[in-house]
């Protein structure tokens, strides 16, 4: 009996304060958050009411919704990575709707160094294999033409050698020196998550041998450097994730994609030019008459010879070069949709 007497006042106080908990009053938080600058929509922000798990991410359009918070006095939170977090009061009335508009100023945010390997990326200190990185804006500087120049001298163990000094010219990479006598010692190519075959757009050459021709048109013409965001190299194990065709190693490339908070125009100019650094030192017109001359006395060279020289006085190396100007010009528009980027 006693403990039904302790028993029954327990359930009752239980039921009365289930029922004041369902009983409380609760309204919703709606609101958008914006690009202080460019007063563009900010998808992806996360907005919380702080001191507790509840929240909501924006949308597309920037906006947000969030139902069933208690009434009362809230601070919520909006932060998102590259901006500045900020903090709104917002009071909530029983059975209505608080509105919180949020400007975010954008700032320049210090993340840990993020490698490519294989089909992601992994953060650097987690990775135990040898990988080289390069940042494009480091390598993109002066007159580049192809992907190859922003490659060359920039890794440690990767080596590579121009076939020929003629435009657009194939390119010979190897990660670590040579695998393979027979085969072929190139490196996989991999472009935005896509493997792309390293053949030649012309046929090749002669080989010696029965070594592999070298390639008389590099095939990684066709990306133009300025579009390139990343280049990462695996040297060893790292590249097992792509099969036997990343023995030699794997060269991955990233392109630059939109970002978040409006679409952006970038124009970019640069200009060069390039002479010869030393002329070959060669007889002048009249010297080298001179000099037939005196081994026509000498009977060293037949008298034929000498009549035969005319009276032309023409510098070849002149007349077959040339100071060289180059201007680059490129033109790129970005931003970001709800489906691409």
């Amino acid at each position: 009996m006693a403990a039904v007497r302790y028993f029954i006042p327990a359930l009752v106080g239980t039921m009365l304060w289930a029922g004041a908990l369902g009983a409380q009053a609760t309204g919703t938080i709606t609101g958008r958050v914006v690009d202080s600058t460019s007063q563009q929509p900010l998808t992806g922000v996360t907005v919380v009411i702080e001191g507790t798990q509840r929240g909501a991410v924006t949308g597309s359009d920037g906006t947000f919704r969030m139902p069933g918070v208690p009434a009362g006095t809230v601070s919520l939170r909006a932060r998102r990575i590259g901006y500045i977090s900020q903090v709104r009061t917002v009071s909530v009335g029983a059975s209505a709707t608080a509105d919180a508009q949020f400007a975010l100023a954008a700032s320049a945010s210090v993340l840990e160094g993020v490698v490519v390997t294989g089909y992601g990326s992994q953060r650097r200190v987690a990775v135990t294999g040898s990988i080289a990185t390069i940042d494009a804006d480091a390598a993109n500087v002066g007159v580049i033409t192809n992907v190859d120049q922003m490659i060359q001298g920039r890794a440690a163990g990767v080596n590579m050698v121009q076939n020929s000094g003629e435009p657009g010219g194939g390119a010979q990479i190897r990660i670590r020196g040579g695998t393979s006598i027979s085969a072929s010692n190139d490196p996989l190519y991999v472009i935005d998550g896509v493997p792309v075959n390293n053949i030649s757009t012309e046929s090749a050459g002669l080989g010696f041998s029965g070594n592999e021709p070298p390639l008389p048109r590099n095939p990684l013409n066709s990306l133009n450097p300025s579009d390139i965001a990343s280049v990462t190299i695996l040297k060893d194990a790292a590249a097992a994730i792509y099969g036997t065709r990343a023995a030699n190693g794997v060269v991955v490339i990233e392109t630059k994609k939109g970002s978040s908070g409006g679409p952006s125009i970038e124009y970019e100019v640069s200009a060069g030019k390039s002479s010869l650094s030393r002329h070959i030192p060669v007889l002048s017109a009249s010297d080298f008459r001179q000099f037939i001359t005196d081994q026509v006395q000498a009977g060293k060279v037949s008298s034929t010879v000498l009549a035969g020289l005319g009276q032309a006085s023409t510098n070849w190396e002149d007349a077959l070069t040339r100071s060289a100007t180059t201007v680059n010009q490129n033109l790129s528009f970005s931003g970001v949709s709800p489906t691409t980027q």
